[in-house]
């Protein structure tokens, strides 16, 4: 049942509602069917990793100048201890953004049409994912929200991608109506809660945490989202709020869909390339089938997993899972957080356009997860 808050007339009403402040910055500059320069603009901000390098109408310039700043209910302790339980949990975050965030998103197929519509992960999927990952190092590793901080300008491009994107697709001719306006206020707020809501996640692989550290958590991703031209009527209140959107959300648009299902398969096998060998094929599934909701799970078309036959009895003896830890969530903790170690590591590097780049994981955060990572 929906929240009395959240119910299914608002949500409605949120889809057709883009980004009014970044659009009309955009419509004035590109002016209606000039795609050419739509689609330069959206290259160049996504082949350079700061925006100051980006050559761009003073217009632009200076919104982004004046959407650089937190709003005025932010607190600056909240989101120092938000990033420091990202700090300790990092890792295992990281692992649950690829098996639980980013398949719940898939999961709700109206929205999961831009991407598959731009080929934003079926094709090129390891830039695209790699795009993910450090955007959330990058806002929530120590000082990223700070004045000019490597977070919030990464937050402003990644507003401008989608902003670039939703004035592209509302001329493309396969965009239907029934979609809602591209890349709108509730498929914002929808993403923003799968990275907010990641401590729950934590509890299901039997990691401790405190409320305060998850409200703080939470609080950051609110500031995040306003940053990235969520409307503050669509942010909710606190975590129990931002639950009870979440849920309405999934009940709004989880639905089985090509879309979704391409979009996962894209994932899944991503991840077994970036972690090597073969011994971790098998915990990619079931991650995301034990760690998601039901109906994501069933729309993403994730099959059901066997545990014990699949990968649980091979693995007992290198983490050192005795027969007498029957405990799900205690195997899921252990194995988990291997195989978080592993994907890190293999996240380290891809091929951008047929060049390294590096996937940045500030020292602060490698020290505190022990990896000592070496150039290649």
């Amino acid at each position: 049942m929906l929240s009395s808050r959240w119910t299914r007339n608002t949500l409605d009403s949120y889809r057709e509602i883009g980004d009014p402040q970044a659009d009309s910055v955009i419509e004035n500059i590109f002016g209606l069917n000039e795609v050419d320069a739509v689609n330069k603009l959206l290259k160049d901000i996504q082949n350079n990793d700061d925006l100051v390098a980006v050559e761009m109408p003073d217009e632009l310039e200076d919104f982004l100048n004046t959407t650089d700043d937190w709003p005025s209910w932010a607190d600056q302790e909240q989101i120092r201890l938000g990033q420091q339980l990202f700090s300790r949990y990092g890792m295992q975050m990281t692992m649950a953004l690829f098996c639980w965030s980013l398949p719940s998103c898939y999961s709700c197929a109206k929205g999961a049409q831009v991407l598959s519509l731009t080929h934003r992960i079926t094709k090129r999927v390891h830039q695209r994912l790699i795009e993910t990952a450090q955007f959330v190092l990058d806002v929530m590793a120590d000082g990223g929200l700070e004045p000019n901080g490597r977070g919030v300008r990464t937050a402003q491009k990644i507003r401008l991608l989608h902003t670039t994107i939703r004035y592209h697709m509302r001329q493309y001719p396969r965009w239907l109506a029934e979609y809602g306006v591209p890349i709108n206020q509730e498929d914002l707020a929808g993403t923003m809660l799968s990275f907010a809501l990641l401590p729950q996640v934590l509890t299901k692989l039997g990691l401790d945490f405190t409320t305060e550290e998850e409200a703080a958590f939470f609080h950051c991703w609110c500031v995040i989202g306003c940053i990235m031209g969520i409307q503050e009527d669509m942010l909710p209140r606190d975590v129990e709020d931002g639950k009870a959107l979440w849920d309405a959300i999934l009940a709004h648009h989880a639905a089985p869909s090509d879309a979704g299902r391409e979009l996962t398969a894209a994932l899944v096998d991503y991840m077994k390339e970036r972690v090597p060998g073969k011994m971790f094929d098998g915990i990619v599934p079931t991650l995301i089938r034990d760690l998601c909701d039901e109906r994501v799970v069933e729309a993403v078309g994730i099959e059901r997993a066997d545990w014990t036959r699949h990968f649980l009895r091979p693995l007992r003896w290198i983490f050192g899972v005795t027969d007498e830890m029957q405990d799900r969530s205690k195997v899921a903790a252990r194995i988990s957080g291997a195989f978080s170690r592993r994907l890190i590591e293999g996240l380290h590097y891809l091929e951008r356009e047929g060049q390294k780049t590096e996937f940045t994981i500030p020292k602060s955060l490698q020290d505190n997860w022990g990896l000592n990572l070496r150039e290649k």
